[in-house]
């Protein structure tokens, strides 16, 4: 999954290509050189397209992979609990672990990203791997992770009820997932992506995807 920053023709026509040079060098060499080479294709435009980024690789019998950059999220399900396996890459999260200052002002830069694709190399890429007998993870823009529920952000109780719901069937969950991404206070709504991806119970092919403007 790639995030862009903004609307602009060549962010758009970046986010658009991205995705797939990743997913294909990913299945090849692993994630890190899928992340790597997608960054890199940044550098053909004058200014490089700002973007965040979260690659898997799901495979029953083996670890699902995770690398990320940004501040795309992934989050795994064991049919209870629900939990993000990824760290934010933004000047909010580095303030909450080395700044000492409150909450507030952390909160406040939360859509500062400190690394974006363009920035993808060994040093700023984060890797982390899910055990294999969680069977359904999630793939998130902040489109998603900040607009549902937007009050709770620690207990995430619609999405874990919608997992509860839908954990079989992944089309649906993505569905759900983006129907309840709602306007903020100000009357803002992000762009809403997801893909869910599911081994086990549902049949490979029922991986699924969700996109809304």
């Amino acid at each position: 999954m790639v995030d862009g920053a903004g609307h602009h023709e060549n962010v758009v026509r970046y986010a658009a290509i991205a995705p797939a040079v990743m997913t294909h060098l990913g299945m090849a060499l692993g994630g890190l050189a899928g992340l790597i080479t997608a960054g890199q294709m940044a550098h053909a435009y004058e200014v490089p397209p700002h973007a965040s980024a979260v690659y898997v690789c799901m495979e029953p019998g083996w670890p699902t992979a995770v690398h990320w950059l940004g501040d795309c999220r992934a989050y795994a399900w064991d049919g209870t609990t629900l939990v993000q396996v990824t760290t934010d890459a933004t000047m909010g999260q580095w303030l909450r672990r080395n700044g000492g200052v409150p909450v507030e002002i952390a909160a406040a830069h939360d859509n500062w990203s400190r690394l974006g694709l363009a920035r993808a190399c060994a040093a700023t890429c984060r890797q982390i791997e899910v055990p294999e007998d969680i069977p359904l993870v999630l793939l998130l823009s902040d489109g998603i992770s900040d607009q549902v529920d937007q009050v709770d952000q620690v207990d995430r109780q619609t999405m874990v009820t919608l997992c509860a719901r839908h954990e079989t069937d992944p089309q649906a969950l993505a569905d759900a997932l983006t129907a309840a991404a709602k306007e903020d206070v100000l009357g803002y709504r992000d762009d809403a992506t997801i893909i869910a991806m599911r081994w086990g119970a549902a049949p490979p092919d029922r991986s699924a995807c969700r996109s809304i403007p």
